[in-house]
């Protein structure tokens, strides 16, 4: 599955490159890649890179949620270009040029 986030939360268009994310099936479980422009406005939160961050909503973030639809669960992914060393099942990093994304996703 691809999808491009071409609107902010509040359905305003975009004024930049969307954001694209794609999910596809692994042998464990989803691969979940992103390509984004990077910002880096605001900087990066303080604290130690690589550990849970509280509000990390506040900073620049794609985030992804996924529904259980017969528990009504749901698991909430927030994903940061300051802090994608928290993830290390993602694989996610590398920072290059001016995109934050998985090495060789091929999603841009």
């Amino acid at each position: 599955m691809n999808f491009k986030i071409e609107h902010t939360w509040d359905g305003f268009p975009v004024r930049h490159e969307p954001v694209c994310v794609k999910l596809s099936p692994e042998d464990k479980g989803v691969k979940l890649e992103v390509c984004a422009p990077f910002f880096n406005d605001p900087p990066a939160p303080p604290g130690e890179p690589g550990m849970p961050f509280s509000e990390l909503w506040n900073y620049e973030v794609v985030e992804a949620f996924f529904l259980n639809d017969t528990t009504e669960q749901y698991l909430e992914v927030e994903l940061c270009p300051h802090r994608l060393e928290y993830f290390e099942p993602f694989n996610f990093n590398t920072l290059l040029g001016e995109e934050w994304k998985q090495p060789e996703s091929g999603l841009c």
